[in-house]
């Protein structure tokens, strides 16, 4: 590329003041061309003011998203600069920038919606990764999430993503806090998105840097955020396993008051065959209330991923300009 291109590198940062400057250097030894946004997330200790002097004194701005959440701060950081590509990247050193670098001319070669970090291909998260359940949980996840997807992921929870400018205008992040990067899977299914994932290395967190994910409570937040997602950008999959079970129901317990019907001629069971009726008509609504938001839905869902492949032509025209 002759002309640099407007990228933006976005971290977010909480209680991070053992790493933020790090983070920022290496980040802008990588990007000398791209503005670094530092999103402080009520750091209670010095994130804000040495991420503040840094970039002070070598362009970018510090923002301060008091929501707490990283996908809060993540959406302020995303809203804030006009790039054709944007760089997410944790504030604590554990993503190094040339591998970043790596990602972005992935996406310049292969124009890419989204290219992901894949920490798990080449071991380094597990052997940085000390936290028990972490590497387990990350497991689960990943085939969890893939699976409500339907696209196959190596890691779903990276924190280091590049993203396109048309992709990054389709987002509409609800997420708040570490179901992010959930959201970003999703939805990037859901809109038939290009997305490639690249091994890259997991460094260990400077000394006195901690982790903020909670094993059990965050991923039981991943695992009920991801499963509201994939009913409300799946839902004939997810109402029709419940009419799946109720029809099943419905099935077993009318096969048997008609077996005794007819082998005795009376109807000794009223109550079951109340219950068969109902489980029945559970089932029959269920298929009919997924069937109808599918094809509400599907009229939505092409009109979002025509407005993304038209804004995706768009990019693809402004990065050809630059050649």
């Amino acid at each position: 590329m002759l002309l640099p291109i407007r990228t933006c590198i976005v971290i977010p940062a909480y209680n991070e003041e053992h790493a933020i400057e790090h983070t920022i250097d290496d980040y802008r030894n990588e990007f000398p061309d791209a503005t670094i946004v530092v999103i402080d997330n009520n750091s209670s200790d010095r994130t804000g003011a040495l991420a503040a002097a840094k970039l002070e004194s070598g362009g970018g701005c510090l923002l301060v998203e008091t929501r707490q959440g990283k996908g809060a701060a993540i959406k302020a950081g995303l809203s804030r600069i006009d790039a054709e590509i944007y760089v997410m990247a944790d504030g604590d050193g554990t993503y190094p920038a040339s591998d970043a670098r790596r990602l972005v001319d992935k996406m310049l070669r292969e124009r890419c919606d989204m290219v992901v970090g894949d920490r798990i291909s080449g071991g380094t998260y597990m052997a940085q990764n000390t936290r028990a359940g972490h590497s387990a949980g990350n497991k689960f996840l990943t085939r969890y999430i893939s699976s409500l997807a339907g696209q196959r992921y190596a890691d779903v929870l990276s924190g280091l993503r590049v993203m396109s400018r048309p992709f990054v205008s389709a987002l509409d992040i609800r997420s708040s806090g570490f179901q992010l990067e959930t959201e970003l899977n999703i939805v990037a299914a859901y809109m038939r998105a290009k997305v490639v994932e690249m091994p890259i290395a997991y460094l260990p967190r400077p000394e006195g840097s901690q982790s903020k994910l909670n094993t059990f409570r965050d991923g039981f937040r991943i695992i009920w955020f991801a499963a509201l997602n994939w009913i409300a950008f799946y839902p004939l999959s997810a109402f029709g396993l419940l009419a799946g079970a109720a029809l099943f129901v419905s099935a077993l317990l009318g096969s048997w008051v008609i077996y005794v019907f007819v082998s005795t001629g009376l109807l000794p069971y009223p109550s079951t065959a109340l219950a068969a009726a109902v489980a029945g008509l559970v089932g029959l609504q269920s298929l009919f209330t997924g069937m109808s938001l599918r094809v509400t839905g599907r009229t939505a869902r092409r009109r979002d991923v025509a407005r993304m492949v038209e804004m995706r032509r768009k990019w693809n025209a402004s990065l050809d300009g630059l050649e």
